[in-house]
């Protein structure tokens, strides 16, 4: 009988000790997201100060089409910052940072975490995020790519 009970508590023991160790699939979901998104930002953010130094040479073009341009680039620059100021860490995964801080001075990523937040919705989150920094380097593209024509 205690042979019995030894087996039946090293058993619970190590299931409890094993889920413990195991991480939570959407938050490890969450993560992947997190670190696609901030794989981009490391290719999107040389491109937008790229645009900001030709900001300042399209400025001074008199055509209507370089300032309607001036006003879309500053737009963009403004929601990368947002975006940027509002990427949140996934908390207990490991993540990776790709973006260049010697070059950018606006840069605020505040490594936030929303430790409360239920997996799902941290997930959700997080894909949106990967999304809306996809968005901004289709806007990236396209702006450096209409940039050229006006130069």
């Amino acid at each position: 009988m205690k042979t019995s009970l030894l087996i039946g508590a090293f058993a619970c023991c190590l299931t409890a000790c094993s889920s413990s160790e195991k991480k939570d699939p959407l938050l490890e979901e969450a993560a992947q997201y997190h670190n696609e998104a901030t794989q981009i930002q490391a290719v999107v953010e040389p491109k937008i100060e790229q645009l900001d130094s030709l900001r300042n040479v399209l400025a001074k073009n008199p055509k209507p089409a370089a300032a309607a341009t001036v006003a879309t680039l500053d737009s963009l620059k403004k929601a990368f910052e947002e975006w940027e100021e509002n990427l949140v860490e996934v908390p207990g995964m490991p993540h990776e940072h790709h973006h260049d801080h010697g070059s950018h001075e606006h840069h605020h990523h505040t490594d936030a975490t929303l430790k409360d937040l239920p997996a799902e919705q941290m997930r959700n989150l997080q894909k949106e995020t990967r999304d809306n920094i996809l968005q901004l380097q289709e806007r990236t593209n396209a702006l450096l790519q209409q940039t050229k024509n006006l130069q």
